[in-house]
């Protein structure tokens, strides 16, 4: 086997290893990140509502307090739906970015073996 053909081997191997890497681990650890988070969330909005039944309508400062943390715990809400859809978008790039790749390398392996 020439050099050429070992070390175009290796590339495609390299490439192929990277890419299972990227792909497994990082996406689930980011996935798994966010469903930690999205779990405490649930939890909180759920300790959340037990405490808005226990507050007595005559106290207007538990009110606001109690407006003031579901109003936040919409925000958090809305921030892990985005982070969720960053993470779809970059999966997505991230497997278009492979398929280039590996259109490119079987594009160079039919020029070179066209050349010979």
């Amino acid at each position: 086997m020439p050099y050429k053909d070992f070390m175009n081997k290796v590339r495609y191997w390299d490439n192929l290893t990277a890419r299972w890497i990227l792909r497994h681990f990082y996406f689930m650890f980011f996935q798994i990140v966010l469903v930690v988070a999205f779990l405490i969330w649930f939890v909180t909005t759920i300790n959340v509502i037990d405490l808005g039944f226990q507050i007595k309508e005559s106290s207007i400062n538990d009110r606001f307090s109690m407006i003031l943390s579901v109003n936040s715990l919409i925000l958090v809400f809305l921030v892990l739906l985005n982070s969720f859809w960053l993470l779809f978008l970059f999966n997505g790039m991230q497997r278009m970015i492979g398929i280039l790749k590996d259109m490119s390398y079987n594009i160079s392996r039919l020029r070179a073996n066209n050349r010979n």
